[in-house]
């Protein structure tokens, strides 16, 4: 991606993104509320979002992505994704485990590097290889 964000604006882009796929609208005070946060610090970084192009922010207003924001969100949605099926389904870890290591990794991983780990996920749901790792969990719990 052009222009990285550091991570901790990545994941406020992508609650924004969530919530206005969701309710229509982002309100700060529902940002602050899913990212565990106080509503002035919602505001300090929606004003860095905002000078950067990602978002449209008014005060006191409601809080919507751009074009350049949408894209940005739904390539670390894609990439979020691609982390979590992975963890799951070939490493098999828990669910939880998995969606909050993929929301760590997706920030620091090349695009081709996200890539090859898709290609792998594919290949090893569909070749029958995992049988063997599989039982090796299923014994050991």
């Amino acid at each position: 991606m052009e222009n990285k964000l550091a991570p901790r604006l990545e994941d406020y882009l992508e609650t924004i993104y969530i919530l206005e796929k969701e309710k229509g609208v982002a309100r700060v005070r529902d940002i602050a509320k899913l990212r565990h946060v106080k509503m002035p610090t919602v505001t300090e970084v929606l004003k860095r979002l905002s000078q950067k192009g990602y978002v449209h922010y008014e005060p006191y207003g409601f809080v919507r992505v751009t074009d350049k924001g949408k894209k940005y969100a739904e390539d670390l949605l894609a990439k979020h994704g691609v982390l979590t099926k992975f963890m799951r389904d070939i490493l098999l870890l828990p669910e939880e485990l998995a969606e909050k290591e993929g929301c760590l990794m997706e920030h620091h991983l090349s695009d081709e590097t996200i890539t090859r780990i898709k290609v792998l996920t594919s290949y090893l749901l569909n070749s029958g290889v995992l049988e063997k790792f599989r039982e090796h969990f299923k014994n050991e719990g």
